[in-house]
């Protein structure tokens, strides 16, 4: 949000958008988890480094005292490096993936790593020598057993997490490690742990507080078991009301397909125009790699354009 645009329209959005902010921090202070619904252009980001910027300044004597960490979950290392170059060098702020995150609650535990990987077969190796193994590693993401040290695929991590997740004791633990777990883009967190999050913390009022930012219809690896929208009572829902990327037309436009989450465009001297491009006539072949499929080639939508 850039401070220099003014006018009518871009100072009630800005109002209307710091209101959302101060909503955020004082759900934040009363423990509850939540849910930021942020729309394309909304500011999403802004608000998601403004509630970091506050738990360092304000939970700092708090979380440190008692050796906690605040973890804030994004989807990229580049995303992590981003978060980590606006916080203190000591911070109890952790910026990290969820692969990161999952890898570092879980290594301390070998024993029963070891046990898993070696007893189920969906752990076995790919790859290796025929050691025994004494240790369990996670580095590039590659599975393979080498001297004895038996390391994991990504998704490896993950079902070793919810695994660990199940076993009471180490819930404990965990909660007591990790008061408050901010995740970014929450639509495609890996649903398994979204559920276990939901089902053991969220839903007993109990464990970490949970902060989900992200927008539940810009979900994108559907075929990875994103976990798309986040939804129980216990999760109070707040939603970003104005939009700085898009011109009034378009945000009307985007208000008529989704009257659920109604938005303000912030852009003054400009209205915008909306085009539809139809499709339903073309008879050819369309595009079917990852999150194309279906829609037209490249060549046909230029031409309609």
């Amino acid at each position: 949000m850039n401070s220099e645009y003014t006018g009518a329209n871009y100072n009630f959005a800005k109002a209307e958008a710091d209101k959302i902010d101060a909503q955020i921090i004082e759900t934040l202070k009363s423990g509850h988890s939540f849910r930021v619904e942020a729309g394309a252009g909304s500011g999403k980001t802004y608000s998601l480094n403004r509630i970091i910027e506050w738990v360092q300044a304000n939970k700092w004597s708090d979380y440190s005292r008692k050796k906690q960490n605040v973890v804030c979950i994004t989807y990229t290392n580049a995303a992590v490096d981003v978060i980590a170059e606006r916080l203190a060098k000591d911070s109890f702020i952790l910026p990290s993936t969820i692969h990161s995150f999952a890898w570092n609650a879980i290594k301390q535990y070998q024993s029963v790593l070891i046990d898993v990987v070696t007893t189920n077969p969906d752990f076995l190796p790919d790859e290796g020598d025929f050691n025994k193994v004494t240790e369990v590693s996670y580095t590039l993401g590659h599975r393979y057993k080498e001297n004895g040290i038996q390391y994991l695929y990504h998704d490896d991590v993950l079902k070793l997490f919810c695994l660990l997740l199940d076993n009471a004791k180490f819930r404990r633990v965990f909660a007591d490690k990790y008061p408050l777990i901010l995740i970014d883009e929450y639509q495609d967190s890996y649903k398994p742990i979204i559920d276990q999050f939901v089902d053991y913390f969220i839903a007993k009022g109990i464990g970490p507080q949970f902060g989900f930012f992200g927008d539940a219809w810009q979900t994108i690896y559907q075929s990875n078991k994103a976990c798309g929208a986040i939804e129980h009572d216990n999760i109070d829902v707040i939603k970003k009301s104005s939009n700085f990327r898009s011109a009034p037309r378009i945000v009307q436009f985007l208000n008529d397909i989704r009257p659920d989450l109604p938005q303000k465009s912030a852009m003054d001297g400009f209205d915008g125009e909306v085009a539809v491009i139809t499709c339903e006539d073309y008879n050819g072949a369309r595009r079917t790699d990852r999150n194309f499929k279906g829609e037209l080639p490249p060549d046909v939508l230029k031409s309609r354009l």
